[in-house]
């Protein structure tokens, strides 16, 4: 009987991108068809990856734990004793945890030069086909040139029904569409006054509800909700797995380049992602063949890895030049 591997990969933040280490889970289970993988992320996030098949365990760790915790968790991971770790997170943290353990520990290597010259020089090095989960797959020498494989989360059936009830009692009996217009950072966010715009005519079009998710400090999400009466605005009144459970009985989803809409495509549903200063050289961008990335062709993007750095110009061009007919357009053609 072959010997199991245990396998420990490593991903703290942030949502998006822990999603997009599902591809990579689905490509390690058939590598080592008879293994083990634990994933270790952060404890806000682990809600992510309940129910993930490839997963055996979900190990959490508080952002808030101090070096004497890390000393303590350090001691366990080699206790664990895995036969491999992948790092896919390579920050201090991580290495810390990982440095000294007898095992073979693959990393990943950032492109941190050629975001560099990208953002400073807005030269761009990077290959045609450069991807988040490009950059995961190069742990193990992965072949660029095939396919990578879809990534997957699961919700489950009583999660629907939840949700279901929850929309029932809501008023939102039919199909609908999701709207995600927050986004970490407000670079990253288009204007809600465009966004009043595109609601009014899907709805007028489809006559779907249109259900907007968030967070409770997405600003944006009450500005279009004021402007906006077609709207239906759950911001802050769902959990995670809630928001998930909705988003997988929706019909698309659109909005800023944000974790939920990675979690959107992982969940099956066409997106259509408007990127702003952020792009697909910076972990943005979306996968399924039915998602569409909608953006600007202006020479200063992207300018930052997260979209985090304020905008020098005097307008924010590679928002200003998205017009509603263009995100309207995207999302009908598909509803």
């Amino acid at each position: 009987m072959n010997k199991k591997n245990k396998i420990l990969v490593i991903r703290f933040s942030s949502i998006g991108d822990i999603v997009l280490t599902t591809s990579f889970l689905e490509t390690i289970k058939s590598k080592f068809i008879n293994s083990e993988i634990h994933f270790l992320t952060l404890d806000k996030f682990a809600p992510i990856l309940e129910m993930q098949p490839n997963i055996s365990r979900v190990i959490s760790l508080s952002n808030s734990t101090n070096l004497i915790g890390l000393l303590r968790f350090k001691k366990y991971l080699s206790l664990a004793r895995y036969n491999y770790v992948y790092d896919l997170h390579s920050s201090l943290r991580s290495r810390f945890l990982t440095f000294g353990l007898d095992v073979d520990i693959k990393t990943i290597n950032k492109p941190r030069l050629l975001r560099f010259i990208l953002f400073q020089f807005h030269k761009n090095k990077f290959p045609k086909n450069f991807s988040t989960i490009m950059m995961y797959h190069q742990c193990i020498n992965f072949d660029s040139s095939l396919k990578f494989p879809d990534t997957k989360l699961v919700v489950s059936k009583a999660e629907q029904v939840c949700a279901r009830d929850f929309l029932n009692e809501n008023k939102v009996r039919g199909s609908f569409v999701v709207l995600i217009p927050g986004a970490a950072w407000p670079q990253k966010q288009w204007y809600s006054s465009r966004y009043g715009k595109v609601i009014n005519k899907i709805v007028k079009k489809t006559g779907k509800d249109i259900i907007m998710l968030g967070g409770k400090n997405d600003k944006i999400c009450e500005e279009i909700s004021l402007i906006n009466n077609h709207v239906i605005n759950f911001a802050g009144d769902t959990d995670l797995r809630e928001a998930m459970a909705i988003i997988s009985l929706s019909d698309i989803v659109f909005g800023s380049d944000t974790g939920l809409m990675h979690i959107a495509e992982s969940l099956g549903k066409p997106v259509s992602m408007i990127l702003g200063p952020t792009s697909v050289e910076t972990g943005g961008g979306t996968y399924l063949k039915d998602s569409v990335n909608i953006e600007s062709d202006v020479w200063c993007r992207p300018c930052s890895q997260n979209g985090s750095l304020k905008c020098f110009r005097s307008s924010q061009y590679c928002m200003d030049y998205i017009s509603t007919e263009i995100v309207t357009d995207s999302v009908l053609k598909r509803v």
